[in-house]
C-alpha cells in the first residue's frame, strides 16, 4: 500500500498535475516505475519507493522527513483494516504484535527482518535486523506505520512512541519502541 498509496494521497492533496510533479522530483527510478502499470501486489524498487516518499515530504511536509509518518499511517490503516475485514474475533494486541515478522516480509525484498522482542504494553519493541541500508525516510514512515497500527488493533499509544535505535544514525538495527494502554 505504501507506494500506490503514497501516490493516491498525493493526487487527492495536489490533484493530477501536482502528481506529476511530485513524480519527476522523485528521480528516474520513480519515473521509470511510473511508466507502466504498477501491480499494487508487487514489489517496486527501494530506489523509486525512497525518491517517491522523500518528493513526497518535500511537495506536502517540510522535507525534514516527517510527513513520511503520515504516509506510514495511512498504509497501517489501509492494509491492517483490510486484513481485519477477515477475522471474525481479532486477536489480542500482543499476537498482533508478534505477527509483525510475515507482514514485513509481504512488503519487503532483501530487507532484513522485522520481529517484535517484546510485546509488553510499557516496553513494546520492534526489531529490524539486516536491513542496514534503510533509508530515514522509511525509518519515519515505520514510525507512522507503527503507531497506527496499534491504534487499529486496539490500543492507545502513549506519548513518546519512535525509533529508539537506527542504523543511519550509527545503530546496528532499526528498533521501534513504544508504550500502550488498552482504549478505555
Amino acid at each position: 500500500m505504501a507506494f500506490l498509496g503514497a501516490a493516491r494521497h498525493v493526487k487527492q492533496k495536489l490533484g493530477l498535475d501536482g502528481l506529476a510533479e511530485v513524480i519527476r522530483d522523485a528521480g528516474p527510478e520513480a519515473l521509470t516505475t511510473f511508466s507502466r502499470r504498477i501491480n499494487g501486489l508487487g514489489l517496486e524498487p527501494y530506489a523509486a519507493f525512497i525518491g517517491l516518499l522523500t518528493s513526497v515530504d518535500r511537495h506536502l511536509g517540510t522535507g525534514d522527513l516527517e510527513y513520511c509518518r503520515v504516509i506510514g499511517d495511512l498504509s497501517a490503516r489501509h492494509d491492517l483494516e483490510s486484513i481485519f475485514k477477515v477475522y471474525a474475533v481479532r486477536p489480542s494486541p500482543e499476537n498482533m504484535i508478534r505477527a509483525c515478522t510475515p507482514i514485513w516480509g509481504m512488503y519487503t525484498e532483501d530487507a532484513g527482518l522485522m520481529e517484535a522482542v517484546d510485546v509488553r504494553p510499557e516496553n513494546t519493541a520492534l526489531e529490524i535486523a539486516g536491513f542496514p541500508d534503510m533509508h530515514p525516510a522509511h525509518c519515519r514512515l515505520m514510525e507512522g506505520w507503527m503507531i497506527a497500527a496499534m491504534d487499529v488493533i486496539g490500543v492507545e499509544v502513549l506519548p513518546g512512541a519512535r525509533e529508539r535505535e537506527c542504523t543511519s544514525r550509527g545503530g546496528a538495527r532499526h528498533e521501534f519502541w513504544c508504550q500502550w494502554r488498552a482504549k478505555a
